[in-house]
Parts: C-alpha cells; sequence; structure tokens
C-alpha cells in the first residue's frame, strides 16, 4: 500500500492551513480558526490527532473590513488587498489600531483631569461621564482588532459593519478632544505667560486692559466654536490666536524692560553707588552719628535707601520669551515701590543725583547742628574747662570756618562728645507727630500750638530744659 503521514505531521499540515486561514480545525466541544492560534498551541497533540473534522472558513466579511478601514480613516478600497492575502494592509492597520489605543489612553487621562485653557474648562458644558464610557468601549473594540495580525485572521472577522461604526461616535469625540489636547499644547503656554505677565504690570497699566480684552474675545469665540474646527487655521476667530498672543507678548516686553530700565542701574550707575557707599562725605556722617545729640537715624535710612536701589545690567528680551520676570534680579513692578502704570516717577539714575545732592544737604544740616549746640553757654563752659588747648584751637577753627574739617578723625568726633556730654538728646518721630496733628483734627492756632507743648512737656518730663535738645528722626 502507500505510505500514510504520521498524525503528528498531518496535526502540522492542517495548523498551517488554520493559519493561512484556508481551514478550520474542529476537535470534541473546540474550533480553531486563525484567530485561535494560541490556543491551538497550547492544547495536547493527543487530542489534536483526534480531531473530528474540517471545515471552510467563513467567507470574507468585506463590508465589515471596510468599514474598519475607514473607520480609522484609511482606504476603503485597502481591504480588497487583505482578501488577496497581502500582508501589507494589515501592518498598517495594526499601526493604526496601536496608535488609536494610545490615543484614547492620554485622552481619558486628560478627561480625568480636565481641560482648561486660560482659566475656561473646555469641558463644560459637555458629558465627560458619557463620552469616557464611549472611549471606554472604543478602547476594548481597538484592543480586540489587534489580534486580527495576518489575512487570514481578518477572514474570521466577527464583527458586523453595523458593529464597527457603532464606534463612530467614540472616534469623533476622541478627535474633537485631540483637538482640544493640540490646541493647549499649541497656545497653553503663551496663555500662561500672559496669565503671569498680568500679576507683574501694575492694575492700571493699559496693556493690562488690552490683554483682558484679548482674553474675553478669545474666550467668547471658544465658548461659541466646533471643537473640531480649533485647529483649521484658514478660517474661523482662531486663525490669529498666535499672532494676537504674540503682539502681546512683544508689546509686554517693551514696557517690561523701559520699566525695568527706570527701576534697575546700569553698569555705570552701579559704580556710582558704589561711589557713594564710599563717599568720603558719608564716611563722615558715620563718624559723626556717634554723637548721641546727632540725628543717626537719617544716615541709616539713608544707607538703606541706596542699598535698595538694585543693579541690573544683564536682561535682554530673548529673557522675557521662557518668563516675564527678569531671570536676573525678579523685577516686578506690581510690588516694588514707587512704580505706576506710567512708570517710575524717578528714574534709578536720577535717584542716584538726588542722593548725592541729598549728602550734601544732610552735612549742611549736621554742620549747624553742631554749631548751634557749640554756641551755646553751657558747652562754651566745657570747651574752656575740659579741653587741652590743641583741642580748643580745632573746635574754635571749626566754629570760625563754619565748615567740618576735611579729615574728620576720631579725635575730632571724641572732642565734640566731651564738649556736648552735657546735653540730652530726646529723639521725636515724624510718625508721631503727624499722629498727634491728625488727632487733632481742624483747629486754632493756640489749640495746635498746646497740643505740641503738652507732647513736648511729656517727652521732657523729670529732665533739665537747659540740655534737653530735641532731635527729629
Amino acid at each position: 500500500g502507500g505510505s500514510r503521514l504520521e498524525p503528528e505531521w498531518v496535526t502540522v499540515l492542517v495548523a498551517a492551513l488554520v493559519y493561512s486561514g484556508d481551514m478550520v480545525l474542529a476537535i470534541p466541544g473546540r474550533k480553531f480558526d486563525a484567530t485561535g492560534l494560541q490556543q491551538l498551541a497550547a492544547t495536547g497533540m493527543d487530542e489534536l490527532v483526534r480531531f473530528k473534522h474540517l471545515e471552510q472558513p467563513k467567507e470574507w466579511n468585506l463590508p465589515a473590513l471596510k468599514a474598519l478601514f475607514e473607520l480609522l480613516g484609511m482606504t476603503p478600497g485597502m481591504a480588497q488587498l487583505v482578501t488577496q492575502g497581502k500582508d501589507e494592509p494589515v501592518q498598517n492597520l495594526q499601526q493604526a489600531v496601536g496608535k488609536i489605543v494610545k490615543r484614547i489612553v492620554m485622552t481619558r487621562q486628560a478627561l480625568r483631569e480636565g481641560l482648561s485653557f486660560w482659566g475656561l474648562d473646555l469641558l463644560a458644558g459637555t458629558d465627560p461621564a458619557g463620552q469616557a464610557g464611549g472611549l471606554d468601549e472604543a478602547k476594548a473594540f481597538f484592543e480586540s482588532i489587534q489580534a486580527y495580525s495576518s489575512p487570514g485572521k481578518l477572514k474570521n472577522f466577527r464583527y458586523s459593519a453595523p458593529e464597527v461604526f457603532a464606534h463612530e461616535k467614540a472616534a469623533k469625540t476622541l478627535d474633537e478632544l485631540d483637538a482640544l489636547r493640540e490646541f493647549i499644547m499649541n497656545h497653553g503656554p503663551n496663555a500662561s505667560w500672559l496669565s503671569t505677565a498680568e500679576a507683574v504690570l501694575p492694575a492700571e497699566h493699559d496693556w493690562i486692559d488690552r490683554m483682558k480684552t484679548t482674553r474675553k474675545e478669545i474666550l467668547d469665540g471658544l465658548n461659541q466654536t466646533d471643537l473640531t474646527q480649533l485647529l483649521i487655521k484658514s478660517r474661523g476667530p482662531f486663525s490669529e490666536i498666535g499672532a494676537r498672543f504674540q503682539k502681546l507678548k512683544k508689546d509686554y516686553t517693551i514696557t517690561y524692560i523701559g520699566l525695568h530700565t527706570k527701576a534697575r542701574l546700569g553698569l555705570n550707575d552701579d559704580k556710582r553707588k558704589a561711589g557713594l557707599l564710599g563717599d568720603q562725605r558719608l564716611q563722615t556722617l558715620l563718624k559723626l552719628a556717634g554723637i548721641d545729640l546727632m540725628p543717626r537715624r537719617q544716615i541709616t535710612d539713608y544707607r538703606n535707601r541706596l542699598a535698595g536701589l538694585k543693579s541690573c545690567f544683564a536682561l535682554t528680551e530673548q529673557d522675557l520669551d521662557a518668563s516675564p520676570i527678569c531671570p536676573h534680579c525678579g523685577f516686578r513692578p506690581s510690588v516694588e515701590i514707587g512704580v505706576t502704570g506710567s512708570g517710575l516717577p524717578v528714574h534709578s539714575s536720577q535717584q542716584l543725583d538726588q542722593m548725592d545732592e541729598q549728602l550734601d544737604l544732610i552735612i549742611e544740616q549736621w554742620t549747624k547742628t553742631l554749631l548751634n549746640n557749640l554756641d551755646d553757654p553751657m558747652t562754651q563752659a566745657n570747651v574752656n574747662e575740659l579741653l587741652h588747648e590743641d583741642d580748643k584751637q580745632v573746635i574754635q577753627s571749626f566754629m570760625d570756618s563754619k565748615e567740618l574739617p576735611d579729615q574728620v578723625d576720631d579725635n575730632f568726633v571724641q572732642t565734640l562728645k566731651t564738649i556736648l556730654a552735657g546735653l540730652q538728646k530726646v529723639p521725636v518721630k515724624k510718625a508721631e507727630l503727624m499722629k498727634i496733628v491728625s488727632n487733632l483734627g481742624p483747629s486754632t492756632p493756640q489749640e495746635f500750638k498746646r497740643a505740641i507743648s503738652d507732647y513736648v512737656d511729656i517727652l521732657t518730663r523729670g529732665k533739665d530744659i537747659n540740655k534737653v535738645r530735641i532731635v527729629l528722626e
């Protein structure tokens, strides 16, 4: 007789026919087509060799395959190539399926986190729960399609065309939400930048009004627009969003740099500031501040004000592209003293000029204070009784010239301390005087004088009036 194949070889040949989609293997209680190869491979050989019979596979479900390709945005005619055993359309199909599953996963996460743009919830008025349910069903459907990885497996495609198209709404929802996500990715950073900038400039600045007007127009337009149209640049109110954002950023940058230039010292002014901090006049005043009678608070305030003039000469327009705040000094016009919508009242460079002049003024005031107190009969007695002849000559020279020595040394300061030691300083704060006047309200000259006199009496109670010197601080 003729040769016969071993049962095992028959099983291998049958499995190959099943894989190619040309045969369906039936064993008691089960059937294996091209989509069930993993289960077939896991079935024992003893069971397979007792197969019941072989069946012809189903006919190609061409309408359903065309629907699937169409749903995925591919050419429906590719389904015809699949029926001819072509692998390439199947590979393209699986790539498209993999992409849409990833899109669904990302979109589901976006639904959970919310989609907001410039403070507007873009999902307001929609049905997030219903959208999520439809996307979950679509995800399960597309994941099941991943099993059809060859033409043979697609011959046993188990869905009908209506079942495929049932997920068309979910695909449209996915497109809409993708459009929203991409719109936010494109314009969200600029919107966030502008929101930060809004808090940086003073509230009354005209740029703030222009920015708010632009925001309202864009958000109103978003509320009235089909979401799928957001990314179409050739029409609708959004074709110029990017340009409008760039215009606002450009205007802000010019405004901010202008304010920054006024509020910060440049390189040359920074050197001038350093010069004032080391100025001989300031060193003279610091030494004289050791005398109890002198209003040393003036010097403390002066130095604090000078130190408060910040230097920054590194800012460029490119620095502001990423953030609307100077990365070098953190300048915020809205919170720094003296900044208004139109800019700083006094340019930092001009403030240096004023502070240079102020040093001369303080020197003049302190010199006058010293001379007035040295003219007092009590201090004159101290000059005659307590000083050596050399020190007397130094003090007399000062009183005659009415100008401080070019070099105020420790000996000169100590001599003044000795002379003025009997005088008692009583400091008066400007804020306290203002409070008295404010509490007094409208008053007659006599009432005003009496209020100030009563205040002085309180300050000098228990002190020798002839030795008291009131110093305004």
